[in-house]
């Protein structure tokens, strides 16, 4: 399982080229990416479809969490290492994520190249995490499975599955399974993942109910949605880390852990109920 003979196979063609490609093929897979391209999909093209495929990435990103800190695998060796990588091993959260992203996205177009497509990209990414020494290749393939698995299961249920609650069970049920769920693993990204789920949980919900935003929009307005719902977004994500920083520091406490639920809290509710509500007091929709 720790096997490093194909990781040094591997590095043995290595070029400055290669190094340049790998490191940004592998950066598709990083949390910056899916925060960037996740909201556009709520803010331009679909609100059920951008909320259902934020909670799928959420759920997929929480199990990983949870696997790896109850194997909590060591990585490959430092000087196999091409980038700054840490934490645990198995299973790989890129592999997984980039399934989990891309399989979504081809499924919803349904189309023979957004499969083709899919299955490339995530194999370029899978392929780098072994390249860039940071992955053993049982980590890529567990990733892979687990991301394809979840995928069958998440269309399943969304398929089979309608809930009708009113606004005050729905924020007691949701922020009842988020608590547990924190209870159970809110360590590694869990308090991250967790965070974020609660707050599109409830923003979606409130946004349906009070705002009622409509996304179609002239091509110029989701230009200036896109660029403004990014923008505050990041500042928001830079803002609240600097805080957190200050605050409670790199510690692993309780104390991090809870204010990093709260930032990310905080960045779902500016995607799903926020934005919304600024973009149609800016009037940034195609009127009727």
């Amino acid at each position: 399982m720790t096997d490093t003979s194909f990781i040094i196979w591997i590095q043995q063609f290595s070029t400055p080229w290669l190094d340049t490609l790998f490191r940004l093929l592998t950066y598709t897979g990083e949390l910056e990416f899916y925060m960037a391209t996740i909201p556009l999909f709520f803010w331009l093209f679909d609100k059920k479809f951008g909320f259902r495929f934020a909670v799928f990435f959420l759920i997929s990103t929480y199990l990983n969490s949870a696997i790896k800190y109850n194997f909590q695998t060591e990585r490959p060796p430092h000087e196999l290492r091409k980038i700054t990588q840490e934490g645990y091993s198995f299973p790989s959260g890129h592999a997984q994520g980039s399934t989990v992203y891309w399989s979504y996205l081809a499924l919803q177009i349904n189309k023979r190249w957004a499969y083709i497509a899919a299955g490339i990209i995530l194999f370029l990414v899978a392929f780098s995490r072994i390249y860039l020494g940071v992955h053993f290749p049982i980590d890529m393939l567990f990733g892979i499975l687990i991301g394809l698995s979840l995928l069958g299961l998440y269309e399943f249920f969304c398929r089979n599955l309608e809930l009708e609650m009113k606004l005050s069970t729905w924020l007691l049920a949701t922020g009842g399974v988020i608590a547990i769920l924190f209870m159970n693993h809110s360590v590694g990204d869990g308090s991250m993942v967790l965070g974020f789920a609660l707050g599109a949980l409830w923003g979606y919900r409130l946004e349906a109910d009070f705002v009622g935003f409509q996304v179609k929009a002239a091509w110029w307005q989701h230009i200036i949605k896109a660029v403004l719902g990014l923008v505050v977004f990041f500042g928001l994500y830079y803002a609240l880390g600097s805080v957190s920083d200050s605050l409670v520091g790199d510690d692993t406490g309780l104390a991090y852990h809870l204010f990093r639920f709260f930032r990310y809290f905080c960045l779902a509710l500016w995607v799903t109920l926020a934005a919304p509500w600024v973009f149609k007091l800016l009037r940034l929709y195609r009127k009727i």
